[in-house]
């Protein structure tokens, strides 16, 4: 196995833990506003480690010869660089606005919210699709 696959796979993995243990652990056994404060304090990190991982996964699949891995690994990057960058800030913001009972804001959080989940969605298919196609999954055989 090439070394940017077992990055692809430690980071999807990560991502899976995060997402199907973490987070439902921290909303069963923290209140909402500890949740909050959590999490807004864990994202940012999270977000930095995937994209520190999938960084160096680029060149990494580049000096392997893996091209399309370079490029689903700057494509993940990427999706880590739009989350960390811009929507945490705002998704943030609306949070905040939507506590204080502003109008709209609500519907503001859910729809940044579901874009940040997207991205993610999108990343972990990628970094799987990436992981089975090294896997042989997509060969015809």
């Amino acid at each position: 196995m090439s070394i940017y696959i077992a990055l692809a796979a430690g980071l999807l993995g990560a991502m899976i833990f995060f997402a199907g243990v973490i987070a439902p652990a921290v909303f069963r056994f923290l209140d909402a506003d500890e949740a909050g404060a959590f999490l807004r304090g864990v994202f940012p990190r999270y977000y930095d480690v995937g994209l520190g991982v999938s960084l160096i996964g680029v060149p990494v699949a580049v000096w392997e010869g893996g091209f399309v891995g370079a490029g689903v690994l700057a494509l993940v990057a990427s999706g880590f660089v739009l989350s960390r960058f811009v929507l945490v800030s705002r998704i943030n913001e609306a949070r905040d606005a939507k506590m204080a009972g502003e109008a709209g804001a609500s519907s503001r959080f859910k729809r940044l919210h579901s874009f940040s989940v997207l991205i993610n969605l999108v990343q972990m298919g990628a970094l799987l699709a990436l992981i089975l196609r090294a896997l042989g999954a997509f060969s015809g055989a």
